[in-house]
C-alpha cells in the first residue's frame, strides 16, 4: 500500500507539471490575478501621420488575460489611435514598440493584442504588456516608438510628459517667382517626423511646403505632376518629392489655388531652395525659392 501511494504521488506531481507546461486548466490550482496599479497618462503623439494617445499604463504581478505573462512583474500599456488621414494606415506594435528600462536596458512586447489597421477616420485601442520588475518605477520607464530604422520617439511614461521636440513646426514664408507664367508664392514650411501613413526614416524629416498659384494668363497652364519638376536642395542634397497635393494644371484666371508638397531631408539641414526645373529640352524656364528653417 505504501509503495501504491508513492506511485500514485509521483503520477499526480508528473501530471500537474505536465498540465502546467501546457497551460491547462487544474481544478483548485489557477493562479490568481494579483493587484493592478493603473496610472492615468493621456500622452498624446503622433506615428506615421496617426494620431495616438497613450491612455494608461497598468502595473501587476501578472496578467491572467495574458497567454505569455509573468508572475514577478508586468507593465500594460494601453493605446488608442485614430487615423484622421486620407489613406488605410497599419502596424505592428511588435514591431515599432519598445521599452527603455532604467540603466538604458531595452525589452520588447512578450504580448499585443490588436494589430492597428485603421481605415480614414477610424479608431482602434491596443494593449501592450512588457515584462518589467515590479521594483522599476513607472516614471523613470520609457516607451520607444519607431522601428530600428525609423526616426524614434521616446516617451517619459509620466502625465504631461514634455513632448515638445517631437511636434511639427510651421514657419510662415512669403517667398515668391514666375514660373510656366504662373505667380508663384511659397506660404509657409512645415517640418514633421511623419506624413499620413509614413514614418520618416533614422536621421531624417519630412519638409511639407505650401505653395499657392495665381494664374493671370487667359489659357489653362499644364504644369504636369510636380514629382517631375519640383526639387529640393540643401548644400550637396536634392530631394525629390515624396508626396503633393498640387494640381496639374490651373485654369485660365485662377487665383490663390494651394497645394502642398513634401521631401524626406536629413534633420541637421536648416537651408533650403526649391527648385522648379525646366521641362523640356529648349525649356529655360526655371525658378528658384530660398528659405531657412
Amino acid at each position: 500500500m505504501l509503495a501504491l501511494l508513492a506511485l500514485l504521488i509521483l503520477v499526480g506531481a508528473g501530471l500537474f507539471v505536465a498540465a502546467r507546461a501546457f497551460r491547462a486548466s487544474i481544478p483548485g490550482f489557477e493562479p490568481a490575478q494579483s493587484s493592478i496599479t493603473t496610472s492615468s497618462l493621456s500622452t498624446p503623439f503622433s506615428y506615421a501621420g496617426v494620431a495616438i494617445t497613450l491612455v494608461n499604463a497598468q502595473q501587476a504581478q501578472n496578467f491572467l488575460d495574458d497567454p505569455n505573462t509573468r508572475s514577478d512583474g508586468m507593465l500594460r500599456l494601453n493605446l488608442r489611435a485614430t487615423n484622421s488621414t486620407g489613406s488605410r494606415v497599419s502596424w505592428r506594435y511588435e514591431d515599432i514598440a519598445q521599452l527603455v528600462l532604467p540603466g538604458n536596458s531595452i525589452v520588447k512586447p512578450v504580448y499585443v493584442k490588436g494589430v492597428v489597421d485603421l481605415a480614414t477616420g477610424k479608431s482602434q485601442s491596443s494593449i501592450v504588456d512588457f515584462v518589467v520588475p515590479t521594483g522599476d518605477a513607472l516614471a523613470k520607464l520609457t516607451l520607444r516608438i519607431g522601428a530600428a530604422n525609423e526616426a524614434q520617439l521616446d516617451i517619459p511614461l509620466k502625465a504631461q510628459a514634455d513632448l515638445t521636440n517631437y511636434l511639427p513646426r510651421t514657419i510662415p514664408l512669403n517667398d515668391q517667382d514666375v514660373y510656366f507664367g504662373l505667380n508663384w508664392t511659397l506660404r509657409s514650411a512645415t517640418t514633421s517626423l511623419s506624413i499620413p501613413g509614413t514614418q520618416a526614416t533614422r536621421g531624417t524629416h519630412y519638409v511639407t511646403l505650401t505653395l499657392s498659384v495665381n494664374n493671370t494668363l487667359s489659357q489653362v497652364v499644364i504644369t504636369g505632376s510636380p514629382y517631375d519638376y519640383a526639387r529640393l536642395k540643401s548644400g550637396n542634397m536634392t530631394a525629390i518629392p515624396v508626396d503633393s497635393t498640387l494640381p496639374l494644371s490651373f485654369q485660365a484666371g485662377a487665383s490663390g489655388v494651394t497645394g502642398t508638397v513634401s521631401f524626406l531631408v536629413p534633420q541637421k539641414s536648416t537651408a533650403f531652395t526649391l527648385v522648379l526645373l525646366p521641362q523640356g529640352q529648349s525649356s529655360n524656364d526655371q525658378a528658384s525659392l530660398f528659405f531657412q528653417i
